[in-house]
């Protein structure tokens, strides 16, 4: 077995290394907080948080559909700055801390490991690097999590188990079921760890607490079963098994291995299944040979969270389990490979594979922020617009979601027109996207005042929710009758910008 190395006989927050690593994940997230543009779910964010804690705890339950302690406190945080930047850097000072109990947790789990190599990998982990750029609740969700899994060992795994870490267990658990719900498959798999373990004095001190937990979420019961109900409307059909197994997987990826940014594809997609099955099997060999506690609790907890994601794939369809809902897997997913490693007791494995993750998620960063836009790319369309319109050419915008952020962006003198209609801020509903028919759309461009002849089209490219489709082939379909494209912009992820200009008049619908 490898010796500790020094960082693990020590208090970690004194380490110039993981101060280093902090700061390299804030510097990297605020420069490039500074220049992205926000997406349509962060421009819900900051209408949620643009008044006051009331306004926000309603709107995060019946529009947001999510818990509502992320909004509240956003509202009273941007009480001091209301700017976009600000509200970004929420979820950016959320990154550091992540960074330091990631190591923390990694000096409890995976002894036999420098936890700064843990350090190292969630300083530029993308997900981790995504998260502290999004005006959501994920970053906090990230931070959460790993607090979790740190207060657990603390609490109920260690060889001597602290009342104080317990209290901390029950207040971080209540406050992460008020951020974000799937948190609590977290609860759930620390309890099947400890029955799987045997501990069974532990277990019934856990459930206790957990009892303390479930008294102050109680309130929100009604509330989650309610918005379960509405969300699982969302989906057209439930997706087959084997679909659910590749979407869990294929989530689940980018968390243990970064190289969605490598050709070719086919190479590439082996490569990482085969990486993955050496992991996997040497992971569960160890754990047959040396029955380790921490092992085990590592890889029930795997388990049983991705079982969960998996069964609510099922009900609520793919795009309700996208890569961020799945972040309570994050941490687990960078500690089992290091566990497995260290199974080989030697220091060139593990910083081969530490040299590894840096690479392909530095690699993934750069070219993943290089054109620094996000979804939409809503700053630089607003400013091509604006750079080559002229008056009474009404800019309209599909899918309808997308006018939210170019709203704050656009300044011209023509009006946003949302296709087929701006949705309200009471209760958001994908299908409110769904195009109709033809009739539908030409109509909305008759009814424009001044009887325009020439009209903005910007696509921000969103035809789809999961498996229900928005009919963006009706809306060609109409550009290809009715109007001669005049030119064409295409922008980050396929956004595209059309002037178009009327053949003749339109039918009257």
């Amino acid at each position: 077995m490898m010796a500790p190395e020094p960082e693990q006989n020590h208090n970690l927050i004194r380490s110039p290394v993981l101060w280093g690593l902090m700061s390299v994940g804030f510097g990297l997230s605020v420069t490039l907080a500074y220049f992205l543009n926000i997406r349509f779910d962060e421009a819900f964010t900051l209408d949620t948080t643009s008044r006051d804690v009331f306004y926000a705890f309603k709107q995060a339950i019946k529009f947001e559909q999510q818990a509502p302690l992320y909004f509240v406190v956003l509202s009273v945080w941007r009480n001091i700055d209301s700017s976009i930047f600000f509200a970004r850097l929420f979820s950016i000072l959320c990154f550091p801390l992540f960074i330091w109990v990631a190591a923390e947790v990694a000096k409890r789990y995976v002894k036999d490991v420098n936890p700064l190599c843990v350090a190292a990998v969630a300083a530029l982990h993308q997900q981790a690097v995504w998260s502290s750029l999004d005006i959501r609740l994920y970053s906090l969700m990230v931070l959460f999590s790993a607090l979790l899994f740190l207060f657990f060992f603390d609490g109920y795994l260690a060889d001597k188990p602290k009342t104080r870490s317990r209290v901390f267990y029950i207040i971080v658990s209540i406050l992460a079921l008020y951020t974000q719900y799937y948190l609590g498959f977290q609860l759930v798999a620390a309890a099947v760890a400890l029955l799987a373990l045997r501990r069974w004095q532990t277990l019934y001190r856990y459930l206790w607490d957990m009892s303390i937990v479930g008294l102050f979420f109680a309130p929100m019961l009604y509330i989650v079963l309610k918005q379960f109900t509405e969300i699982s409307g969302h989906t057209e059909v439930a997706l087959a098994f084997p679909e659910l197994v590749k979407g869990i997987y294929q989530r689940t990826v980018p968390f243990f291995i970064s190289v969605e940014w490598i050709e070719p594809v086919v190479l590439k997609r082996w490569l990482v299944r085969l990486v993955a099955l050496v992991i996997i099997a040497l992971f569960s060999w160890k754990i047959g040979r040396k029955r380790n506690s921490d092992d085990i609790a590592l890889g029930v907890m795997t388990i049983v969270l991705s079982g969960f994601f998996f069964v609510l794939s099922y009900f609520l369809g793919d795009e309700a389990i996208q890569h961020r809902h799945m972040s309570s897997l994050l941490l687990l997913v960078i500690l089992v490979p290091y566990a497995a490693l260290a199974a080989f007791a030697n220091k060139k494995i593990i910083y081969g594979w530490l040299t590894l993750l840096v690479f392909l998620n530095a690699g993934y960063l750069y070219f993943a922020y290089k054109p620094l836009a996000k979804h939409g790319d809503f700053i630089r369309v607003a400013e091509y617009v604006m750079s080559n319109e002229s008056g009474n050419e009404p800019v309209m915008i599909f899918h309808a979601d997308a006018i939210l952020p170019l709203e704050i962006y656009y300044k011209g003198p023509n009006n946003l027109v949302a296709i087929p209609q701006k949705n309200g801020l009471e209760v958001w509903n994908p299908r409110n996207n769904i195009l109709k028919n033809e009739e539908q759309i030409i109509d909305l461009f008759n009814r424009q005042p001044g009887s325009p002849n020439r009209f903005w089209l910007v696509h921000d490219g969103w035809c789809t929710h999961g498996s229900l489709s928005f009919n963006c082939q009706v809306l060609e379909d109409v550009v290809a009758k009715y109007f001669v494209v005049e030119s064409t912009q295409t922008f980050f992820e396929a956004t595209t910008v059309r002037l178009l200009h009327r053949k003749a008049s339109l039918p009257p619908y």
